[in-house]
């Protein structure tokens, strides 16, 4: 299950493993020779600061083990990562999951949908360099589901959207193009989107606990608690997160202009080359586009913007850090 070309990077008397679980400072990482409970070394745990150089659910690493007790020596380098801004308002990153193929936002068509929300997801996906489609789940329970997917196509024109239902099977085939040995596929979405039925599906069996649909608001229960990789008959690696009720972006920059690219391409036509698209005359985009569309862009430019800000003030501390370490210990040879 191990990628020879993962494994090639991990020289013996270490095997290569790979997280398919972890909770707080313990992992479950498989390796060839089956699943061993992992931790950290060390050195490896005190000398990393950024939560992002930890190892994460997908992740490659390389082992050391002694007697049957597995180490995490160093994470292989990773073909992508998602994240997020952790939920405290740290300038930290949240590491999601890792090395992924196709990751899939999740969205339901009952209460839950929301183009909004939809965009957050996708403009992170963009940022990090994550291939991405749409799962549109429950769309038995809606009399148009192509509806729904015409207001996605409206902003993600040349994205996959798929439209599936658990109950009666359908858009399960389109989703399997997407499956296959040493693939990796992750599911992200709010709680409660049907994540967890929708791979027991994949899976052809019941893995993952499924909660009750709520009456009161249409949504599902979370049951989903941590992030878990799971595989497939042939082979395809399946990641599932929990339920996400807040998602805030990171160094989301260049995910902004990608995802809203029909907006950088009509300001090219505005009178002003410093226009804000505000209250400027002669605005080719607030001529042609959507208001919500455009409030939207504005509300993630805003928050891509803060977002680096707080990104340069970290590295800037960090190099501080580093510095004054470094004089410390010159002062210290001195003596």
């Amino acid at each position: 299950m191990i990628p020879h070309a993962f494994t090639a990077l991990v020289v013996a008397p270490k095997v290569c493993g790979r997280i398919v679980a972890n909770d707080r400072s313990l992992y479950i990482v498989e390796t060839e020779y089956g699943e061993h409970h992992a931790q950290i070394v060390g050195a490896f745990r005190y000398q990393t600061q950024d939560p992002r150089d930890f190892p994460v659910v997908g992740d490659y690493v390389s082992l050391s083990n002694n007697d049957g007790t597995f180490m995490i020596e160093s994470v292989i380098p990773r073909t992508n990562l998602f994240a997020r801004r952790a939920k405290d308002g740290s300038h930290f990153l949240q590491p999601i999951a890792a090395n992924i193929d196709t990751l899939f936002v999740t969205v339901a068509v009952n209460r839950d949908f929301n183009i909004r929300r939809l965009e957050r997801y996708v403009v992170s996906a963009a940022a990090f360099d994550v291939p991405f489609a749409i799962a549109l789940t429950k769309v038995d329970l809606v009399e148009e589901p192509d509806s729904f997917i015409d207001s996605i196509k409206e902003f993600l024109n040349d994205v996959p959207v798929i439209a599936l239902s658990s109950l009666d099977g359908r858009g399960f085939n389109e989703l399997l193009r997407f499956c296959g040995p040493e693939r990796t596929i992750a599911f992200v979405g709010s709680s409660g989107v049907g994540k967890s039925t929708l791979i027991n599906s994949l899976l052809d069996k019941p893995v993952m606990e499924v909660g009750d649909i709520r009456e009161q608001d249409g949504r599902g229960r979370h049951t989903t608690t941590r992030r878990l990789l799971l595989h497939r008959l042939d082979g395809t690696a399946i990641i599932d997160t929990p339920g996400m009720r807040e998602f805030s972006l990171a160094e989301a920059n260049e995910g902004v202009s990608e995802v809203f690219k029909e907006i950088t391409a009509i300001a090219q036509e505005c009178k002003y080359k410093d226009c804000k698209h505000d209250a400027e005359p002669g605005c080719a985009v607030r001529d042609s586009v959507d208001d919500s569309r455009l409030a939207s862009w504005r509300k993630l430019e805003r928050e891509a913007a803060f977002e680096a800000r707080k990104t340069d003030r970290r590295a800037a501390v960090a190099e501080k850090e580093r510095w004054k370490a470094i004089h410390k210990a010159n002062r210290r040879r001195q003596h």
